[in-house]
């Protein structure tokens, strides 16, 4: 771990046991004082001395800030866990951009370089399939062009897209709201693992053995937006969770992005509402945002659908397939429409569907629907 003058890991987790000590201070401190022994055996100023001689100096359960870093150093080798700090290299740049950064970082697995470009996708725990095809066709896609993506891990929206990107051997940051040792429940720890299996990481700016809280979730939501260049709201009800994270890329100046869906859905009305007020930008496409972002001018992406590129790269067996593949959309379509629409019997259909799906041109949903694939 990187840090100013003569100051190690312990001295700054120590820090983090003071009540009163905001991230900005301790930043001020760790960069004023030669080491935790100096700062304070120092002439501190007045606020500073009170909040470190209050009464109530740890919080509740904390016996010795002497004993709980160690411990903390100790679970973080054992559960291989990286404490980041804000003076690391690999710590992101865009995140030292907020207000109050957080000093320190939990991280189990691989940071991207601190440069690395990074699109947040985020959404209802409780998604629609229209919701669920996008969140996966804006994180392939986004995967395929060397951008991390980042979320929260939460059920729905957030570990479908990272799923996806985590199937696709991409990078994708899940930032959690708990100790990184406390993840829970199961499905998220095994998810956890495929990210990191496939070399993202998973963040916390909370101690190890910290259970989730409700208040915690805003934190991890305004870290996940301060990450990334960009965040997108796939779907979320009115007061859904994830306009949390638009509003804190608002607050930070980035770039906001909602998907529209349908009116009469109440998993699209806070999307919607915020395109409606100007609030957030609205995403057509992956390959839209892409361009606008300026993440690279030099790509011939088609703004309103695929690429182009991919488009000519298609080698269809027979006409058959070419057909069969030309009446799908990012729509879920059922094999009986999609036989009608094409005109050849349903035998016939499936040998295509199956043969496209091998290709990776499309994709079988359940109940028999299908979509093309990115």
């Amino acid at each position: 771990m990187n840090l100013p003058h003569n100051w190690k890991a312990s001295g700054l987790l120590k820090l983090h046991f003071y009540k009163g000590l905001s991230p900005t201070l301790i930043k001020e401190i760790l960069e004023s004082y030669d080491s935790y022994s100096d700062f304070l055996e120092a002439d501190l100023p007045e606020k500073l001395n009170l909040i470190v001689n209050q009464g109530e100096l740890f919080r509740r359960g904390i016996k010795k800030p002497e004993l709980e870093s160690a411990r903390q150093l100790e679970l973080a080798k054992k559960n291989n866990i990286s404490l980041i700090s804000i003076w690391d290299p690999k710590y992101p740049a865009l995140l030292k951009e907020i207000f109050q950064a957080p000093p320190l970082l939990f991280v189990k697995g691989e940071l991207a370089d601190n440069s690395a470009n990074c699109v947040s996708i985020v959404g209802t725990r409780k998604c629609s399939n229209y919701g669920r095809i996008n969140a996966q066709r804006f994180a392939e896609f986004f995967s395929h062009h060397n951008i991390v993506v980042v979320s929260g891990l939460a059920y729905g929206i957030d570990s479908i897209a990272q799923n996806a990107v985590a199937s696709s051997s991409g990078i994708t940051y899940a930032v959690i709201a708990s100790g990184i040792d406390k993840l829970s429940p199961s499905t998220s720890v095994k998810n956890a693992e495929k990210i990191i299996e496939a070399g993202g990481a998973i963040i916390s700016t909370y101690m190890m053995g910290t259970h989730a809280l409700p208040a915690y979730f805003l934190q991890r939501n305004r870290i996940i937006a301060g990450i990334s260049k960009a965040t997108l709201v796939v779907e979320s009800r009115i007061k859904g969770g994830s306009l949390n994270t638009a509003k804190f890329a608002r607050d930070e100046n980035r770039e906001l992005y909602a998907m529209p869906g349908n009116i009469t859905s109440p998993n699209s009305d806070g999307t919607n509402d915020m395109i409606a007020r100007g609030l957030a930008l609205l995403a057509k496409s992956p390959e839209q945002m892409y361009k606008e972002l300026g993440f690279d001018h030099s790509e011939n992406l088609k703004i309103d659908g695929l690429d182009s590129r991919q488009k000519r790269k298609l080698n269809f067996a027979n006409e058959n397939e070419k057909l069969v593949y030309e009446h799908l959309s990012y729509e879920p379509l059922h094999v009986d429409d999609l036989a009608q629409k094409c005109n050849i019997d349903i035998s016939t259909i499936l040998v295509n569907l199956l043969n496209l799906e091998f290709s990776g041109s499309v994709k079988q949903l359940p109940g028999k629907y299908y979509i093309i694939a990115i």
